[in-house]
């Protein structure tokens, strides 16, 4: 249940539980559900379940480009170019809840619970 839950948390929630799969038409599927889902319990939260599809893609990308150690830290994204990113897509959100959203994701990465708890089990091994 998502009724009441800021977008990002709601995803949050929804992901921990199962691995994205790697194929960008299937994220896209799982996404427009959630999106619609996420709308049907927020019925004032966004004037479409584009938008919370949109910016549910957006975080996905931003949890994965502040998170990948793959990525040098010079070329991460930055608030301003997330904000940049989204306001190309919709003017509808606030730079004020994007903002909110990019600290959210930058300082907590959206994980899958049996990621977290191998996590846990291998640092008190060590």
């Amino acid at each position: 249940n998502f009724a009441g839950m800021d977008l990002d948390m709601s995803l949050r929630a929804f992901l921990s539980g199962f691995r994205l799969p790697g194929e960008a038409q299937k994220i896209d599927r799982i996404l427009e559900k959630f999106a619609s889902k996420y709308c049907e319990q927020n019925p004032t939260t966004f004037a479409s379940a584009d938008t919370a599809f949109i910016l549910s893609f957006a975080i996905i990308m931003l949890n994965t480009d502040l998170h990948n150690p793959g990525i040098k830290p010079e070329r991460k994204m930055t608030v301003e170019s997330f904000l940049k990113t989204c306001k190309r897509a919709t003017t509808e959100l606030s730079d004020e809840t994007l903002t909110n959203i990019f600290h959210r994701i930058k300082d907590d990465e959206i994980t899958l619970k049996e990621d977290d708890a191998l996590r846990s089990t291998k640092a008190s091994t060590t």
